[in-house]
């Protein structure tokens, strides 16, 4: 035999062998498939009934072609005979219907040693009077003896009747041949011989008697095989247990193995009718083989019914594992002769078929190694048709790997050196069969780090044999497609030089086709996946970035009605939802209208430039406009950092899957479910409605740094001297395509909200009368800026030096207002052992001198208007302004002064001028002074008391601290000082916010409830008045005393003393030598009605001349009172204590 029929199965051992064959060149394919389909459907398989009245099953078996060469195997087994002849042809001539009869007569002379009956099957130009004999004007040749049909269109509706005639002729020319053998006397039967036995077998003596008992194994096999074919089963078990007996004896291996074979056919036909010639065993994960005698049940094969039962009773018959161990040793003795090759093959195709019926997966591959090993002169064509087959049975029962294995194999063949027509598409087509056997599956998804299995090296090897078999097909799409899987889904796998030798390859091909991120579909249907370069470059972050700060939306904030009583319920009405938020939903929004970023941080694995060009995201959902980005990574670097943009043009949900790339003439969609190390397969983001943008510049110099905040958009700066003010001009301009409907200011900053307010003021009403604002218009927001800072240096220091006189003995001297105002380096000498009174009762600077002040706050804007409006969004942008506080006016110390009428006081202040330059320092609407750089000055301020309405409202607790705060408040506020730096523009103003005062100075600052008269000489004086005396003259001096307060003083203590002030800080109250007081000198005034007036006199006689000073006082005993108010606790300060100030001089004179 010239090659194996793979095809084969134990059932073909019970056939008729009919070749169907076209002659001639009219007959279109389509119109022979549909008959061959027909016949074979109708035709394989015939019950007839023979002489003795029963029924034979008689299997047909239908070949379009058949080597002769095959037939002289038919001695050996029957089956192999081909016993009928079919011709198909069609004509048009009387030549051309001619010339069809020689070639079918040649086909019978070719087959003529076995055939047994032919037909031939003409289809005419026109019909024929009688379906066996040709039409009007055609004649068959002379030498043509074949029954011949004869039709004139391709329905042919009689067709299977006329091929039946010619199928029961075969079986009684069959059944005949059978019965002749049978009468054939034993001794005399003839031997049966192999092609290749015939030689061997020349001058062998069959006499003997082992010859003729092989003559007869041999004739009793061949009667077998003559009655398994006549549908005579249980007759050839006989038979073939028999010769298998006879044979054995004789040791003739090659007919017993055909004995045996036989005697498995013929078993393996009664316990499986219904073989097929291709099943399909889906391999279970044991691999256990099913018990003897077990049978595979499914859909194709029914279970045995309980009329074949019987079956296991008929004598010779096989057990189902006996099947293969027959068909073991067949295949081990056709094994032994060279020649028996194909024969041998073939017996293991069909064991293993046998193996695969009965669901034995392990036996059906042992099988199959055999035909691997067994080595047959083949051509490529017959070895790509060996490997093929083979590769299908390992699919069948589970071993795929095996199975792609011989496909590649197969695969190779049609481009082996030996084979001289080279077909790279169907090597290109096998080896893509052969991938899922390697684990291979051409589908990114399916090749993960989660999901991978296989063999990398082998799945790598398989890749780059499609990818030579894609080249040299010239197909640079597929090329593209593979090298580009391989380095998606292996590149962990490829060594440095295997990346590089790819990639480089890779970007060759694709000059020549672009790689595209879309199925390719080949013409044998099959679709090959996207591919994607997700690893050059290696993407290692992927973050979504928010607005710019100024940018942002923010919600804004709704006042919250009250809607009555809070109510507990356990029922989730809108929670759920809010708790199923998702992982991958980020916090920040983005903005309809707006440019919105992804930063991406990207890695170069190759050894060599890597330019990316056109990366845009890739997203879905909402309109999105992505803009294209170009990056060149340099060799084997990174993570270097870009930025992906794009412009989402409607409001809703955005979904970002990725981002798109191409590089290395590949296009790529890099999806992040595909990326390794991203932690979510898509963002989601929402887009919220258009707002409107705004730019902020301002009249004033930008900061060169500033401390980092949100929001900020430019800043200004400005230095102002302590109490200087500017104005400071904020230009608003629309830049974007939303109009502004609603703008509110504030200022964001560190100091308080007082400070704050004296800082920073404008308004608002100014800036909302120009709104709406529309783009590309403009409007401006006057800020005015003032330099508040604290002119007072420290209190506590101050407080602790500032001494003052002892309060039991008042004050004795006060300077003169004409020397108030003299430089402060001539009033306070240097270092004199004792200081003057002014210097004992000014408080002196023992601190630095305070240094600059910078003040930092944010203008906030927020804005909104349009559809961001509606949907409850605004934007907030801000200027940083940076305010350096110059030190312009310091005052370090001060004291309080009698005036010259009892309802003020000079306030006299150290005042240094804290400057470089020339100051003109107003004290007063009338009175400046001037002042050099770094100069200081006294100057006295008066003050109007503070009135007793005011004191009022002081209440019980911290009497003191209250005092002293009213009292401050009401200085500061009467205080006005301004100043002007000389030969410039900047002007300002001081104030004494925070100035504190001892006990002693508010007495003086504070009206005294008490309002004085005093009379001499029965003549009213005030303290300025010049009164003399002569010395021994009697004095009178009446002190009257007005309750001013509504309501009554009670325990008052009237006294009146007289001391000489040495002015030298000493006052001597010690006077009993110089004069005489004629009456009471201390006076008690149980009660003082609201409004009520006490008087009392005394009189006076001076002994020696000289100036006396007049100390009138009024004290309370609080201690003694049990009536008091605490309003009345809250006045008296000092001890209950208060003076008439200043107090009266009387000058004694002698006479």
């Amino acid at each position: 035999m010239s090659q194996p029929d793979y095809e084969q199965t134990t059932h073909d051992h019970a056939s008729l062998l009919v070749l169907l064959k076209s002659i001639g060149t009219q007959l279109k394919p389509k119109l022979l498939s549909r008959l061959y389909e027909r016949i074979n459907k109708s035709l394989s398989k015939l019950n007839i009934v023979d002489s003795s009245g029963s029924t034979r099953e008689i299997i047909i078996r239908f070949v379009r072609d058949y080597p002769v060469e095959n037939i002289d195997w038919g001695d050996f087994q029957t089956h192999r005979r081909l016993l009928g002849l079919v011709t198909f042809s069609k004509y048009d001539e009387q030549n051309e219907f001619s010339e069809l009869c020689r070639l079918h007569e040649t086909l019978k002379v070719k087959y003529n040693d076995t055939l047994y009956d032919s037909r031939a099957i003409f289809f005419g130009p026109v019909e024929s009077d009688s379906i066996n004999e040709p039409p009007p004007g055609f004649v068959p040749p002379p030498n043509f003896k074949t029954s011949a049909i004869y039709y004139a269109d391709e329905l042919c509706p009689s067709l299977e009747s006329q091929i039946l005639e010619c199928l029961n002729a075969l079986f009684w020319i069959l059944e005949s041949k059978r019965l002749k053998r049978l009468r054939e006397k034993s001794d005399r039967a003839p031997l049966l011989r192999a092609p290749f036995e015939k030689k061997e077998l020349i001058g062998l003596d069959l006499e003997s008697r082992n010859n003729k008992k092989k003559c007869s194994g041999r004739m009793t096999k061949h009667i077998a095989d003559l009655s398994l074919q006549a549908g005579l089963r249980i007759e050839a078990l006989n038979y073939y247990s028999t010769a298998a007996a006879s044979l054995q004896t004789v040791n003739d291996w090659l007919w017993l193995g055909a004995a045996y074979e036989g005697l498995c056919a013929t078993s393996s036909m009664i316990l499986y009718p219904n073989l097929r010639r291709s099943l399909t065993l889906h391999r279970n994960s044991s691999l256990q083989e099913t018990s003897p005698g077990k049978r595979r049940e499914s859909q194709s094969l029914p279970s045995p019914t309980n009329e074949e039962s019987p079956k296991t009773h008929i004598p010779h018959l096989l057990p189902p594992e006996e099947i293969a161990k027959k068909y073991r040793e067949a295949i081990v003795h056709y094994s032994k002769y060279q020649n028996a090759a194909i024969v041998e093959t073939e017996a293991s195709f069909k064991a293993t078929r046998i193996s695969i019926e009965q669901n034995s997966p392990l036996q059906a591959a042992c099988f199959l190694n055999n035909v691997v090993f067994n080595h047959i002169n083949l051509s490529e064509l017959e070895k790509i048709e060996r490997f093929t087959k083979l590769a299908e049975l390992y699919s069948s029962f589970g071993f795929s790997r095996k199975a792609s294995f011989c496909m590649r194999l197969a695969a190779l063949r049609y481009v082996s050196p030996n084979n001289p027509n080279r077909d790279w598409k169907q090597c290109y087509n096998l080896l893509l069969q052969s991938t899922s056997g390697f684990k291979l599956s051409l589908d990114p998804a399916d090749m993960t780090d989660d999901n991978r299995k296989g063999w990398p090296k082998i799945q790598i090897q398989i890749l780059n044999e499609l990818i030579i078999a894609a080249n040299r097909m010239g197909n640079a799409a597929l090329a593209t497609r593979h090298m580009t899987f391989i380095l998606q889904t292996l590149f962990n796998y490829l060594s440095p030089n295997d990346r590089k030798d790819i990639a480089l390859q890779l970007q060759g091909v694709a000059q020549q086709c672009e790689g595209a991120p879309v199925p390719l579909v080949l013409e044998s249907g099959i679709v090959i996946p996207p591919a994607n370069l997700i690893n050059i470059p290696t993407t290692k972050e992927f973050k979504l970035k928010n607005l710019q700060a100024h940018l942002q939306p923010q919600k804004i904030e709704r006042v919250k009605e009250d809607h009555g009583p809070f109510l507990f319920t356990p029922i989730n009405f809108g929670s759920l939802e809010r708790k199923n938020v998702s992982k991958n939903s980020v916090e920040f929004l983005w903005v309809d209208g707006d440019i919105c970023e992804v930063s991406i941080q990207l890695i170069n694995p190759l050894p060599f430039e890597l330019v990316v060009s056109n990366m845009r995201l890739l997203t879905s959902g909402i309109v999105f406009e992505s803009l294209p980005e170009s990056i060149t990574l340099p060799a084997m670097a990174g993570p270097i950092g870009v930025s992906l943009a794009g412009t989402p043009r409607e409001p809703g949900t955005l979904e970002i899957h990725g981002f798109s790339t191409h590089t290395l003439g590949v296009k790529s969609n890099c999806r992040l479910r595909n990326i390794p190390g991203m932690p979510y397969p898509s963002y989601n983001i929402t887009v919220i409605p258009a707002l409107p943008k705004i730019d902020l510049a301002t009249s004033l110099p930008q900061t060169a740094s500033f401390s980092t905040g949100q929001n900020i958009v430019t800043s200004a700066s400005v230095s102002l001297y302590g109490g200087e003010s500017t104005e400071c001009t904020v230009t608003i301009t629309n830049c974007g395509q939303v109009p502004i409907e609603t703008v509110e200011t504030s200022i964001k900053s560190s100091l308080s909200k007082i400070k704050e307010l004296k800082i920073f003021q404008w308004s608002d009403d100014n800036f909302n009368s120009q709104l709406p604002l529309l783009p590309g218009a403009s409007a401006s927001l006057t800020l005015y800026l003032f330099a508040d800072m604290e002119f007072i240096n420290n209190k506590d220091q101050v407080q602790k030096n500032s001494p003052r006189i002892n309060n039991a003995h008042g004050s004795k001297s006060w300077p003169s207002k004409s020397n108030l105002t003299q430089s402060k380096k001539k009033s306070l000498p240097g270092n004199s052992g004792k200081n003057s009174g002014i210097n004992s009762q000014l408080a002196k600077l023992t601190i630095q001198p305070p240094s600059n002040i910078i003040v930092e706050g944010q203008l906030m804007i927020k804005y909104s208007g349009g559809e961001g409006l509606t949907a409850g969004y605004c934007r907030v942008s801000s200027v940083f302004i940076s305010i350096e506080m110059l030190p312009s006016v310091n005052i370090t110390s001060w004291d309080v002064l009698p005036a010259e009428t009892s309802s003020q006081f000079y306030l006299v202040l150290d005042v240094n001028n804290m400057t470089n330059q020339e100051m003109e320092l107003y004290y007063t609407q009338s009175k400046c002074i001037y002042m050099g750089g770094r100069e200081s000055c006294r100057i006295p301020v008066p003050v109007d008391r503070c009135p007793l309405d005011k004191l009022s409202t002081i209440e019980s607790g911290d009497v003191d601290n209250e005092l002293q705060k009213l009292c401050s408040q009401h200085t500061a506020a009467l205080v006005d000082m301004r100043w002007q730096l000389l030969g410039t523009d900047l002007t300002g103003k001081a104030n004494l916010n925070g100035i504190t005062f001892t006990r002693d100075m508010l007495d003086l600052v504070r009206m005294s409830p008490l309002q004085w008269e005093v009379v001499i000489n029965d003549t009213a004086v005030k303290p300025q008045d010049e009164i003399t005396c002569t010395i021994g003259e009697c004095v009178s001096i009446g002190v009257g005393v007005c309750n001013a307060l509504e309501r009554p003083l009670s325990n008052l203590c009237l006294t009146i003393d007289f001391y000489q002030d040495y002015q030298n800080g000493t006052c001597n109250y010690k006077l009993d030598n110089l004069l005489a007081i004629a009456g009471a000198s201390k006076v008690m005034l149980p009660t003082l009605q609201e409004y009520g007036r006490a008087y009392h006199e005394c009189r006076v006689v001076f002994f020696m001349p000289g100036q006396f000073k007049l100390d009138i006082r009024c004290s309370s005993n609080h201690d003694n009172s049990s009536s008091s108010s605490s309003s009345d606790k809250n006045l008296t300060i000092a001890d209950n204590e208060w003076r008439y100030i200043p107090p009266i001089e009387i000058t004694a004179e002698d006479y």
